[in-house]
């Protein structure tokens, strides 16, 4: 039996009907490509931005990172497990947290809310939203550890700061979720300064009061003042004693002198007895009797006050080490790449797109042509073709009977 010849043959028969039909294929193909490009012209364009960011500590157990942002934590975990020793622990829990958060829902929601793309994104819901925010936004590990982020914005300084207060949002986040021993010693530390801060308060208002109502600034040195002061009134009224029994031997009363030396005595006796009992207005002391009641009082007052500013200056330092070692302990997203938009649009790309519709519309047309051509040798063919023209007709005369019935009627 001879062999077709290639004209003859299926393949034969679609080529030449390409053939055939190539003007009408690159005109289709034109068609297409301009209305491609007027439809790309009419769409909001887009521009991507991305940065690089590290979490301090993490970079020895990049591969668990890794792992656990393509899903294979469960397979780190077992190698962990069977002792292997080389991935450190601690730092892969802070990668893979800065990672999770990073894409978390939260921070999305954050983002969504403070751009208002659900009015941009004309989506109904914050789920909507979120969804179709996720498709323009990634998070990604590298081998080494560095977390690369990428946005989309409506500009270019919009996609940039969309990246960089995402890096913002997901720290908040770690510091808000971290929780610690530091973080709960650091929290309870800062209750207890505040409630020591109040008492100390409290107390120095005391010493200012007591100062007011007392007069004493100084009490211990206002005393030894005091008792230096009556101490030279008492000897001035001594001598002035003195002098006055020597006068009165001499002298008679109606004496101008002994008049001036008695009357000196009685002064001095009644300041000496006014500063020992009542005090007088002039006086910058208060009596003497009242002063061990005021020491002890001040004595008491400056005890609590030097204790609770003691307490107060423990915590406050307490509370800096604190902060320190949570510092140290909490996971950070640092930022080594800022955010850097893209020279070239992220969508649309007009000329991708245009490029992409062509070849579809061109292969659509070859497979239409190999339907049609498949579909002619079928009728052609004299075991097939009766059958299919009949089963045709059948369907085209139930149609056209309904029709006929309608106009009849």
């Amino acid at each position: 039996m001879a062999e077709k010849a290639l004209s003859e043959k299926f393949t034969g028969v679609v080529i030449r009907q390409v053939a055939l039909n190539a003007r009408r294929i690159v005109v289709l193909c034109f068609i297409v490509a301009v209305l491609s490009s007027a439809w790309a012209l009419t769409r909001a364009p887009r521009w991507s931005a991305w940065a690089a960011a590290i979490v301090p500590g993490s970079t020895a157990s990049s591969i668990s990172a890794s792992a656990s942002a393509l899903g294979l934590g469960d397979a780190m975990g077992g190698l962990a497990g069977m002792g292997a020793g080389m991935l450190a622990e601690p730092a892969g829990i802070d990668i893979t947290l800065a990672t999770q958060i990073l894409g978390s829902r939260r921070v999305q929601e954050r983002i969504i809310l403070k751009y208002d793309l659900i009015n941009r994104y004309k989506a109904v819901s914050m789920e909507r939203a979120s969804k179709k925010f996720g498709e323009r936004f990634s998070v990604s590990v590298s081998p080494e550890g560095v977390i690369f982020i990428t946005g989309e914005g409506s500009t270019r300084i919009e996609a940039a700061a969309m990246v960089n207060d995402i890096v913002l949002f997901a720290n908040e986040e770690l510091s808000t979720l971290t929780t610690s021993r530091s973080r709960r010693s650091r929290i309870h530390t800062e209750y207890a300064l505040a409630l020591a801060f109040d008492s100390l308060l409290a107390t120095r208002n005391a010493m200012e009061e007591f100062r007011t109502r007392t007069g004493l600034i100084f009490p211990e040195q206002q005393a030894s003042s005091m008792m230096d002061v009556m101490a030279a009134i008492e000897s001035e009224m001594v001598s002035a004693g003195a002098l006055l029994s020597g006068l009165s031997g001499n002298l008679s009363a109606r004496s101008a002198i002994y008049a001036q030396a008695s009357a000196q005595y009685r002064y001095l006796e009644n300041a000496l007895q006014v500063r020992s009992t009542v005090g007088d207005s002039l006086s910058i002391f208060p009596v003497i009797d009242s002063m061990p009641t005021y020491l002890r009082e001040y004595e008491s007052l400056m005890a609590d006050v030097e204790t609770r500013s003691a307490v107060y200056l423990l915590l406050r330092q307490e509370l800096e080490n604190l902060r320190i070692e949570e510092a140290k302990e909490s996971p950070t997203i640092e930022i080594i790449v800022p955010p850097t938009p893209e020279f070239l649009r992220a969508y649309p790309k007009r000329t991708v797109l245009v490029i992409t519709y062509v070849i579809i519309a061109f292969l659509l047309s070859i497979v239409w042509i190999v339907f049609i051509t498949w579909f002619r040798s079928v009728l052609d063919s004299p075991e097939s073709g009766p059958f299919i023209r009949g089963v045709l007709a059948d369907f085209k005369s139930q149609f056209s009977r309904q029709k006929n019935g309608i106009s009849k009627k």
